[in-house]
């Protein structure tokens, strides 16, 4: 009874074990991380976007204070010091002692023309981070599809190496049997060693294209990357006139530049209100024998004499705004024909896309099973056999190498309009 209720025990202890390892490998397998995670990443940790964030967010902050008054003056005077006692400055030895307390108030307008200013400016620093976002979100795409590009060339030389290795035994065989020449074993063997060299190739490339990752991740040091990415592809599909309105009225590179603009504009207008005073009022009790009997009232303006000074201030400030509209208008169109520019290579990707896939490629493979069957039955030589699968195999590179391309592409033309297609 006792050794059941040990082997019990024991048995309850080795469940016990083998669930909490079974638990533990459940708790920390890592889970293949997408292209959407790495773009939440990059926008939160890139080092370039924080800095660009901490700098908006102290834009942000300081357009209050622009449109505040200025802080408050205490002047403090004493008249009639006693020589006597020329080291004792206190109001107790002084005949009289004035406090005067003033406050400058800028024309009306002046300070709501600044905090505009401050507000434009703070706005035009956001849409540049935005900006900078789409740039670092297109790089981190890149790398995705790089990455994509190498598993795909990786998995391709894999193939092609394992239908090597067969077809290198086939040829020892033939040639020990005679139907086949020393040469064509000597080939076969070149042939697997340059497909481990491409191999080796693949795997700098993309340990490269990891580290450039990285960089963009904001985690140079960090644990090592869990990726599978794909070249997968779909195609959007869009109207091009559509995508040019969006990115005119969605690109923060133009929202900048309107920012800019208004900007600029209210510094204008400011510039103009520089022809009126601004005030300055005080007030000022006195003291005398310890007592407050009476009392003075200030009011002060500065007298804006030279109008040669305020109307060339004027017209610089006009002349800066009225260029920045401008510059607006010239970068709407430039937007306007990137937009063009990038649905085109987009469409033209498209195509290239179609013709490998419905013709050039499954012809070259079976041009490729065609000449291995037909070495198998002898009827061809080696070489033969050796071009057909070079051509398969640049075929296979140059159709992953056409979906690469075509995923910048498309990438570009998101980053162009300020919008996501696929991600």
């Amino acid at each position: 009874m006792t050794d059941n209720r040990l082997m019990r025990h024991v048995i309850a202890y080795i469940a016990v074990c083998l669930m909490a390892c079974l638990g533990a490998s459940v708790s920390f397998a890592a889970e293949p991380v997408s292209l959407k995670d790495l773009l939440a990443e990059a926008l939160s940790n890139n080092p370039d976007l924080r800095s660009m964030r901490e700098r908006v967010r102290g834009m942000e902050a300081g357009v209050r204070a622009e449109g505040a008054f200025e802080d408050p003056w205490l002047k403090v005077e004493m008249e009639d010091l006693d020589r006597r006692h020329p080291l004792t400055t206190g109001p107790g030895n002084a005949m009289q002692t004035r406090y005067t307390v003033s406050q400058t108030f800028p024309f009306p307008g002046k300070l709501a023309l600044k905090e505009r200013m401050a507000s434009k400016g703070a706005a035009a620093a956001k849409a540049g981070l935005e900006a900078r976002a789409l740039e670092t979100a297109a790089l981190v795409k890149k790398a995705w599809f790089e990455l994509a590009f190498l598993s795909a060339s990786s998995a391709i030389n894999s193939e092609l190496a394992g239908v090597f290795s067969y077809m290198a035994e086939i040829t020892e065989t033939r040639y020990s049997t005679g139907l086949a020449a020393q040469q064509d074993v000597i080939k076969a063997r070149i042939e697997e060693a340059m497909l481990t060299g491409d191999a080796i190739s693949i795997g700098a490339e993309r340990e490269a294209a990891l580290a450039r990752l990285r960089y963009l991740l904001g985690r140079p040091d960090g644990p090592a990357l869990d990726l599978s990415p794909e070249l997968t592809d779909e195609r959007p599909a869009f109207a091009t006139d559509e995508l040019v309105d969006k990115a005119i009225a969605k690109n923060p590179e133009i929202r900048e530049m309107e920012y800019s603009a208004e900007s600029e504009e209210a510094s204008a207008e400011l510039s103009r209100k520089n022809y009126y005073p601004d005030l300055m009022a005080g007030v000022a009790p006195i003291q005398r024998d310890g007592r407050f009997d009476t009392y003075d009232v200030m009011v002060q303006v500065n007298i804006p004499l030279w109008l040669g000074k305020n109307a060339s201030r004027a017209a610089a400030a006009a002349g800066n705004a009225i260029a920045q509209r401008s510059a607006l208008l010239a970068a709407k169109r430039r937007k306007a024909a990137e937009v063009r520019e990038a649905a085109i290579e987009v469409e033209a990707g498209d195509k290239m896309l179609t013709l490998y896939s419905t013709g050039i490629l499954p012809q070259s493979r079976a041009a490729f099973d065609s000449a291995f069957a037909n070495y198998q039955a002898g009827t061809i030589d080696f070489l033969a056999l050796l071009d057909a699968e070079r051509v398969l195999k640049k075929t296979r590179l140059d159709y992953a190498r056409t979906l690469l391309e075509y995923r910048k592409k498309v990438a570009v033309l998101e980053k162009t309009i300020g919008e996501d297609f696929l991600y």
